[in-house]
């Protein structure tokens, strides 16, 4: 296996925002009358913003105000970022700056809307790495959906089987191993279940573990 490129999600991989986020979303729900648990958090991380607001109906009902949640979410959590930085996970600029070093491609495949990724990554100096970029925003079919990772490989110029492909939750490893990414898992808030570990390639504690993975499968 030799792998010319690497592709990144970006929410609870390169930065630690799923507590902030699922923090929110309970507060806003819990305004709304309902009661957000942290089961269906881990059900609807990494998803499109479609498929989330599939999840959240069929959680409250087809009259949950969806739109408005999400809209004082990103608020919210832009405000905070705003007031407290973007918090980096460990290892995040270590491995772009050795991706960058090394010669390897560089792709951004996130959920987040595109101006809001650029904001939070620029922030904290990430950013620059990225030679492509893929929102799920311009997406027709999200996350678990391959169309993601294989429009993050097309616009690197490679297959997505020259791309190993970086992940922390389990829709984004199912979006990654089925667009036939080399997947690597760098769990936040749930490691692989039985399922998972047959998508993966490797799982990792933290993304500076993870370059020695790539030391050892580069081109």
């Amino acid at each position: 296996m030799k792998i010319k490129g690497l592709i990144f999600d970006m929410d609870g991989l390169l930065i630690d925002t799923e507590r902030l986020s699922y923090e929110v979303l309970r507060q806003g729900c819990a305004q709304r009358g309902f009661d957000f648990t942290m089961d269906k958090f881990l059900g609807i991380r990494s998803l499109s913003i479609a498929k989330c607001e599939e999840k959240f109906k069929s959680y409250f009902g087809d009259d949950f105000d969806f739109e408005g949640l999400f809209r004082d979410r990103e608020r919210l959590m832009t405000e905070h970022m705003q007031q407290k930085g973007v918090p980096m996970k460990k290892g995040a600029d270590n491995i772009l700056r050795y991706a960058r070093e090394a010669g390897l491609s560089i792709a951004l495949a996130t959920s987040t809307p595109l101006d809001m990724a650029q904001a939070q990554l620029t922030s904290i100096g990430l950013w620059e790495y990225f030679d492509k970029v893929q929102s799920g925003a311009f997406i027709e079919h999200g996350k678990p959906a391959p169309d993601v990772y294989l429009a993050a490989s097309d616009l690197l110029g490679l297959d997505p089987s020259e791309c190993m492909a970086f992940e922390d939750s389990p829709n984004g490893v199912r979006s990654a191993s089925s667009a036939g990414c080399v997947t690597i898992m760098v769990p936040d808030l749930s490691g692989p279940d039985e399922e998972l570990q047959k998508l993966i390639f490797a799982s990792v504690s933290d993304l500076d573990e993870a370059i020695e993975i790539i030391k050892n499968n580069k081109e």
